[in-house]
């Protein structure tokens, strides 16, 4: 995903959902967006043991 996508992301998403922010804060959410894009990308692909156990369900 490149920069411009992430940016392009964030406007619509902020769009939709009807806010209308100033640029600086808009640029705040592009670069945190980015920045978890980035850490997300270091582990997305790591491939996932067969064995391992699936995660307990919370049930109130």
């Amino acid at each position: 995903m490149t920069q411009e996508t992430i940016d392009q992301y964030v406007r619509s998403a902020l769009a939709l959902a009807g806010y209308a922010l100033r640029e600086p804060a808009t640029a705040d959410i592009v670069q945190q967006f980015s920045r978890i894009h980035e850490i997300a990308a270091s582990f997305v692909d790591e491939p996932l043991s067969a064995d391992l156990e699936s995660a307990s369900v919370f049930r109130p």
